[in-house]
């Protein structure tokens, strides 16, 4: 038993799981006890194992408990909070291992010590440079305020943060993510539309059809009769079979949420990744939303949110859009059918069973590694997805601040943590800043790679087929595929189109190697097509122009052609 002379360095406010040890920083007075588990440690110091309290430990002691307790009463998260304390407990086992004394007067040269052997630990490869700053950025914040330091304590460490290198998806990766957020998305959507009320109190195993057209079984805490090996052919002691049997039959029979919260958990589970992709919600912030604080009021596109966010001192407004809308109707109506008893505060009731608290963060163990596993779709946790869905938006807006204002955070804040470089937006940058600042271009629309002008960036006209040639600012051929591709009204340009057509149909006849699987035949055929439309619309519009094309045929019929062409005809005419 703690020696009852010691302040109490318990957190009464704190409501703890029946499986959790209370935090009780009183342990910590005894030599010994920060490197032993809580009830561990508790144990040992009721049976006199640690020695006596040492008091030289008892004004910092209490100073830190005074800042931990003010912390998680001024609305701070209580994971932060324990995360504090076992970060503190490393802390003090490293200076008993040191033969050192954890007090006001040393502890900060202590903490410097501390922060060389981290250092050493991360040049011997050991560690790496940002678990060891995280850990040593947690107990400097929790000193710094204990001791009223002037400045952070890191500070004047060996220890500075990070470098942190971001290196740039190519395109082809940049819509790999999106393609595989977007199907881990219709995979959760697709096993939410088969856990209905119906289905989950209904005949056990419940049967859930999978995208690749496998069936996923939940037995909701049932063994799969497959593996029992007392319901196998041949068993012996059918005494064992009968009780077996009995206890399934009746564990089916109970329709209640005691025996089928998996299927519960996991609905829930499903719905409240959607919902944070849907709402850009953190984690932490949305399991705890209730039902009470939910804005019920309908707008244009959907619903409001309002909620306080802690970290950013303020209220906040989150936005449940039209298209999400009935989904998440259908979603409150399944909360109410299943919990027909007593409604739950909570907007995503998780129900656990072994008692832990509502405010600990879920799991997604059981969609990442049986369904994800089973459809062999890479599962995507919520923090990418809330960075999938702010890099998106600050894309699709161009528009920082306004992507800030969604996202719930500051522009530095967003562009230093949640910005991901891409390669594709840089490219179109690039190419709008030139044509803003360069003085050859102001005044006139962008060259083409291939006859004519350019207006933008490269984009490939819809519904073209396969061998199109893809618009890609380097090859002519890409120009005639390309949106942002303009004809030009003039002889010269009809000359350019014609010259262009003779040089493909040297190609077409001359012998073309394969490149990348792709068919050059069919790819100088399109091309061959596309100047032959061209042409055939330049002669058909009115007489000027039809001059203007029997001029430029008659020019390459004489092998005069345009000087864009000329030298690479002639290298065409050598195949």
């Amino acid at each position: 038993m703690l020696d009852p002379d010691l302040p109490d360095l318990t957190f009464p406010s704190v409501n703890f799981s029946k499986n959790k040890s209370p935090w009780n920083l009183s342990t910590l007075f005894y030599l010994g006890a920060a490197r032993a588990h809580p009830k561990a440690a508790i144990r040992a110091i009721a049976n006199n194992q640690l020695g006596p309290p040492l008091p030289e430990r008892i004004p910092l002691l209490t100073k830190i408990h005074d800042e931990i307790l003010a912390r998680i009463q001024g609305g701070r998260s209580l994971r932060t909070a324990e995360d504090t304390i076992r970060r503190l407990r490393h802390f003090i086992t490293w200076i008993e291992s040191t033969g050192g004394v954890f007090d006001i007067e040393t502890v900060e040269d202590k903490y410097r010590q501390w922060c060389e052997s981290k250092k050493l630990q991360v040049r011997k490869l050991k560690y790496s440079e940002s678990t060891v700053y995280t850990e040593a950025l947690v107990v400097s914040s929790i000193l710094t305020a204990a001791l009223e330091l002037a400045q952070p304590l890191i500070l004047t460490s060996c220890i500075s943060f990070p470098k942190k290198h971001r290196h740039t998806d190519s395109i082809a990766a940049d819509k790999k993510i999106l393609a595989e957020t977007f199907a881990f998305g219709q995979l959760c959507v697709q096993l939410i539309e088969h856990l209905d009320v119906d289905a989950i109190y209904g005949s056990l195993p419940i049967r859930i059809p999978l995208p690749d057209g496998k069936i996923a079984d939940e037995w909701c805490w049932l063994a799969n009769p497959e593996k029992v090996a007392c319901l196998k052919d041949g068993y012996e002691h059918k005494a064992s079979t009968a009780t077996v049997l009995k206890l399934r039959a009746a564990w089916e029979a109970e329709r209640s949420t005691r025996t089928r919260f998996p299927a519960i958990n996991l609905r829930i589970a499903l719905e409240l990744l959607v919902f944070i992709a849907q709402t850009g919600m953190n984690l932490s912030q949305a399991s705890r939303l209730k039902r009470s604080q939910f804005s019920y009021k309908s707008t244009t596109d959907g619903y409001e949110v309002k909620d306080y966010k802690h970290r950013r001192q303020g209220s906040v407004l989150f936005e449940i859009f039209s298209s999400y809308k009935p989904h998440f109707e259908r979603y409150l109506n399944w909360c109410d059918k299943i919990f027909l008893s007593e409604r739950p505060q909570l907007l995503f009731p998780f129900i656990r069973p072994h008692g832990s608290s509502d405010t600990t963060t879920p799991g997604f163990d059981r969609i990442r590694y049986k369904y994800c596993r089973l459809t062999n779709i890479r599962f995507i946790a919520p923090r990418e997805l809330r960075k999938t869905r702010i890099n998106w938006l600050l894309r699709y807006s161009n528009d920082s601040a306004l992507t800030a204002e969604q996202a719930q955070h500051t522009r530095e804040t967003l562009l230093r943590h949640y910005e991901k470089p891409s390669l594709q937006l840089a490219l179109s940058e690039f190419t709008l800043f030139w044509r803003k600042n360069d003085p050859r271009l102001i005044a006139a629309p962008l060259p083409s790679v291939g006859p004519g002008i350019c207006s933008g960036v490269a984009t490939a006209i819809p519904d073209l087929p396969d061998g199109t040639p893809k618009p890609d600012c380097t090859h002519p051929a890409g120009c005639l595929f390309c949106n942002q591709h303009r004809d030009i009204d003039t002889l010269d340009y009809v000359w350019s189109l014609t010259s262009m057509r003779h040089l493909n149909v040297l190609l077409l006849k001359g012998s073309l190697p394969a490149n990348r699987g792709i068919d050059p035949v069919r790819h100088v055929e399109f091309t061959l097509q596309a100047l032959t439309t061209k042409l055939a619309w330049f002669r058909s519009s009115n007489a000027k122009r039809l001059a203007w094309t029997e001029e430029a045929a008659n020019r390459v019929e004489e092998g005069e052609f345009h000087p864009h062409w000329r030298y690479v005809i002639k290298s065409a005419e050598g195949l």
